[in-house]
């Protein structure tokens, strides 16, 4: 079961960014870009907040539940959120929503102010569970501009096409403007940081299209330029129309919105795929494991994945047929000063996963205790 083909982990960033850029884009639409419009939409606008904050809170739930899932014991959720450095983020993430929830309709008048940190701490939440945390310090403030400006443009698109019907021509004159100049900075910078990011992800151009993580890449460059050349119709063509009142213009917006839905679903997708390791990495990020211990044989796998170390073994005989039962197994594994251990019998029949939380990226040494011998890897862990 290899990072890649678990589409939960998948799915649910996916409906994180969702989230998170419905909640920050009519936070940031409300109070910067359009507020004459929102004024006049804030029930709608309100929607559009809440069920980003929803699917947001959801998101994250329903993975910590996963992680203690694939750890074996649900029963972990508690401690894992309240005694683990990535629960501990988790939990302020928690927060962040629910007090960006109560300032996104800039109802107080201090949160002009106290609206952009809060933000920006909410998008350092999920650079550090991405794979900018395990680059270095210039990756991780090269994902958190990225995730910044993809979210205060492409919500606010978003938020446009919700406020857009029913509201006065001049109040969406007004926002279109102030968007098509942010649209125009962020689209700079979002070039910028996406050619660094992807340079050093990839390392080589033919991972492009020889690696799974590349050719999902390759998706999402395709739809972020056609949002790019929608957005810039909108600057050139549409905005003079709507200026001299020919044309309304809520289709262009409207499918300028539904393809960023698709560049968010697939920076999802994106955000869980393993990047090509480096040439020089030593340490393989999955081992296969193929150990005859007299008529017996141990057949598994050996990976990290989300921060998480795991191992599914089974044990066979001869002829390649699982064994009606199992002795207890130990796994550890250690990393400086820092040990992990589980020991577990069989989930069934000869089947096994054992699962180890490691905080830190980097590579890890891991030691599988068989009744016969002792196995030792070097594997390298994935934030």
């Amino acid at each position: 079961m290899p990072h890649e083909h678990d589409n939960t982990l998948s799915i649910l960033r996916a409906i994180l960014y969702l989230g998170v850029f419905m909640l920050l884009g009519g936070g940031v639409f409300s109070r910067y870009v359009g507020p004459e419009a929102a004024r006049a939409q804030r029930w709608r606008l309100w929607y559009l907040i809440s069920g980003g904050f929803l699917l947001a809170v959801g998101a994250t739930l329903y993975g910590v539940y996963h992680v203690t899932w694939m750890l074996g014991d649900t029963s972990l959720l508690l401690s894992y959120l309240l005694e683990t450095s990535q629960g501990n983020w988790l939990l302020l993430r928690l927060g962040l929503l629910v007090g960006l929830l109560f300032l996104s309709m800039g109802w107080f008048r201090l949160d002009r102010w106290l609206y952009p940190p809060l933000a920006l701490g909410l998008l350092f939440t999920l650079t550090l569970t991405s794979h900018a945390a395990g680059g270095g310090l210039v990756q991780m403030f090269a994902g958190l501009l990225h995730l910044a400006f993809a979210a205060a443009w492409g919500g606010s698109v978003l938020a446009l096409a919700v406020a857009w019907p029913g509201s006065r021509y001049d109040a969406i004159l007004r926002a279109i403007q102030r968007l098509s100049t942010l649209g125009l900075g962020a689209v700079v910078l979002l070039s910028l940081m996406g050619l660094y990011l992807s340079w050093v992800r990839l390392g080589e151009v033919t991972h492009l299209w020889g690696t799974a993580y590349g050719q999902r890449l390759l998706l999402k460059l395709g739809l972020v330029g056609l949002v790019v050349g929608l957005a810039a119709v909108n600057r050139l063509w549409l905005l003079p129309r709507l200026r001299e009142k020919r044309i309304k213009g809520l289709q262009t917006v409207s499918l300028e919105a539904a393809l960023l839905l698709g560049v968010l679903l697939t920076s999802g997708f994106l955000a869980t795929t393993e990047p090509p390791p480096p040439a020089s990495q030593a340490a393989p990020r999955l081992i296969n494991i193929a150990e005859v211990q007299g008529s017996r044989r141990y057949v598994g796998q050996l990976f990290s994945q989300g921060g998480l170390i795991h191992l599914y073994l089974d044990l066979r005989d001869a002829e390649g047929n699982l064994l009606e039962s199992g002795p207890s197994l130990r796994l550890q594994a250690q990393q400086g000063r820092q040990t992990l251990q589980e020991a577990r019998g069989p989930f069934y029949r000869s089947q096994y996963h054992l699962a180890l939380i490691a905080e830190t990226p980097g590579e890890w040494v891991v030691r599988l205790e068989l009744p016969e011998k002792t196995l030792e890897y070097t594997l390298n862990v994935a934030p």
